[in-house]
């Protein structure tokens, strides 16, 4: 399966050390152009490990010309999530969208595009016997400035069985 990341997930991850969680479980990482550009503007110590992941295993990737009732769905959205939903969009077979902004998922899902978030990979990794502990790099990733409400906290212990 492919995906395509919104740059918070990718920030997220990267705070935690962990993007080659994204390699280990899809076959190809694609982002677009907007979100190359966002994770070069708003990275702190994690930018070397996101240059090393754009150099080894996620893809920049072009987006298409996009029809009109696409584009009207995306209207609202600023233009990382706008290129990364619509490049998702785009693609025809196994995609899934990286993405934990709300605004975002909504529009992804009248687009009937399968979503995800940090949470939600962190998850899937915990299954597949990936990582030992979903709740110690959520906590990782907000130690380290990433944003992350207590509820989205519990909701990690609660659903990785770690309470």
């Amino acid at each position: 399966m492919k995906v395509v990341s919104d740059t918070g997930p990718i920030i997220a991850l990267a705070k935690a050390n962990r993007l080659s969680i994204l390699k280990e479980l899809f076959i190809e990482v694609f982002i677009p152009h907007a979100v190359h550009k966002e994770l070069f503007a708003k990275t702190g110590s994690e930018g070397e490990q996101i240059e090393r992941a754009l150099n080894d295993f996620i893809h920049v990737s072009n987006l298409e010309t996009l029809e009109e009732p696409v584009r009207l769905v995306l209207s609202d959205l600023d233009e990382g999530e706008k290129q990364a939903v619509g490049l998702a969009s785009s693609m025809i077979k196994e995609v899934v969208l990286l993405l934990d902004d709300k605004a975002g998922r909504q529009a992804a899902a009248k687009l009937n595009i399968p979503v995800t978030g940090v949470v939600g990979i962190l998850l899937l990794a915990k299954r597949k016997g990936l990582i030992k502990n979903a709740t110690e790099i959520i906590e990782e990733i907000r130690n380290n400035g990433y944003w992350l409400s207590d509820e989205v906290i519990n909701a990690v212990k609660l659903y990785a069985g770690e309470e």
